[in-house]
């Protein structure tokens, strides 16, 4: 063991490699814990969030104030709860409405105010009896008219307060749907790596049983599974995938599916290979003199001796595992929108690429882009530890 990571750490691609690699697997399983939000917990996702660029805070939206006032003889009483609002006099045909908060206000709208009445500073609905003022100085409005008021009239007032920012900074900004794009991604890594590994190791341990199965009968049962190994190999891995879903619909255990269906056959075919050398050497005829089952010589004694090789393949198929999702999560078909993966991510972002909202997908594909090449340099590396021709 001391050799082989002596021999290994010669290379710094592979040492970079195999860090980076690791950072994303810490990622993955510590992503409810370090990402600043939940992406899905949908019932605190809010459309003010939507679209922000990097390094915009989060946002609470303000609060709605309203009341309904009744004026007889240049008094006003509010009717119920007014909610901090008030209205008094301030001389003749003159009206003040404020709000008792020290929030300032975004805008303060009073409605339905008699014929010839206005509020100063403030712009009329085209159609409706609304004035609104935007940013009230004092949180407050004069409603004024040039002939006296009415001696008795009702109108209503709606005030709104401005957003309030909070200490949650998107520094990767924000999607469509107002969620964190690092969360996102974090929990995207989460998905792909599950979905990799999971596939993956699914795919070889399927894939190296019959190969071993495969060496090991010969003959009629070797032909049979070499020749679905090369059925298999003749279809394209996206299409394999599109064809699946298709029929099962999405999800994660579909997509794990739809890759096993996909990989199992690079390790059937590469354990064969690896087993019928095995099974020409002096320690398998040893053991078969010594009548072992052969489940024992395979499992105990040519498995052994085939898994660096195979151990390397599965390092390089979680790579193409993970950039068979995404591609499948990015054409629609792959995991739901409830549960983005990176390729989801990518997705969702590509509608507003051409609206200067690079970041939704830019995020998701570098990360995607570095985690996919990391994997395949360290598998590289690994090969070429393991290989016996590059010993020196």
């Amino acid at each position: 063991m001391t050799e082989f990571a002596g021999r290994f750490g010669e290379s710094r691609i592979g040492v970079a490699s195999l860090a980076v690699t690791l950072t994303f697997l810490i990622c993955a399983l510590l992503a409810p814990l370090i990402s600043p939000t939940d992406p899905y917990d949908l019932s605190r996702l809010q459309l003010i969030d939507a679209l922000k660029p990097m390094g915009s805070h989060q946002v609470v939206p303000g609060e709605e104030f309203r009341a309904s006032f009744a004026v007889e003889d240049g008094v006003a009483v509010a009717q119920g709860d007014a909610h901090g609002l008030a209205a008094q006099s301030c001389g003749d045909a003159c009206l003040e409405v404020r709000l008792d908060a020290e929030t300032p206000l975004a805008s303060l709208q009073v409605r339905t105010l008699p014929a010839g009445a206005s509020v100063e500073g403030a712009s009329k609905h085209p159609v409706q009896n609304w004035w609104t003022v935007n940013t009230p100085a004092g949180n407050s409005v004069r409603i004024v008219s040039d002939a006296p008021l009415p001696e008795t009239f009702n109108f209503s007032v709606i005030a709104r307060s401005d957003d309030q920012p909070t200490d949650l900074v998107f520094h990767l900004g924000t999607d469509g749907f107002g969620r964190d794009m690092l969360s996102a991604i974090l929990y995207g890594i989460r998905i792909s790596v599950f979905v990799g590994v999971v596939a993956a190791g699914s795919a070889m341990v399927i894939g190296t049983g019959l190969g071993l199965f495969a060496a090991w009968r010969g003959g009629a049962t070797d032909a049979l599974i070499m020749r679905a190994v090369d059925f298999m190999l003749s279809f394209p891995a996206i299409l394999v995938g599109l064809a699946i879903l298709a029929v099962l619909g999405s999800g994660v255990g579909k997509v794990i599916l739809a890759v096993v269906l996909v990989q199992w056959c690079y390790y059937a075919r590469t354990s064969r290979s690896l087993a019928l050398s095995e099974l020409n050497k002096e320690y398998v005829e040893a053991a078969r003199g010594l009548r072992l089952p052969a489940w024992r010589i395979m499992a105990r004694h040519v498995l052994p001796n085939c898994m660096p090789q195979i151990i390397v393949l599965f390092t390089l198929n979680i790579a193409a595992a993970i950039s068979l999702e995404s591609s499948l999560s990015f054409l629609g078909v792959g995991l739901p929108l409830t549960q983005p993966s990176l390729g989801m991510l990518i997705a969702n972002g590509y509608e507003y690429i051409f609206s200067q909202k690079y970041w939704i997908s830019f995020g998701p594909g570098i990360v995607l882009l570095v985690m996919i090449v990391a994997m395949n340099l360290l598998g590289d590396r690994l090969r070429d530890v393991t290989n016996p021709r590059f010993e020196r």
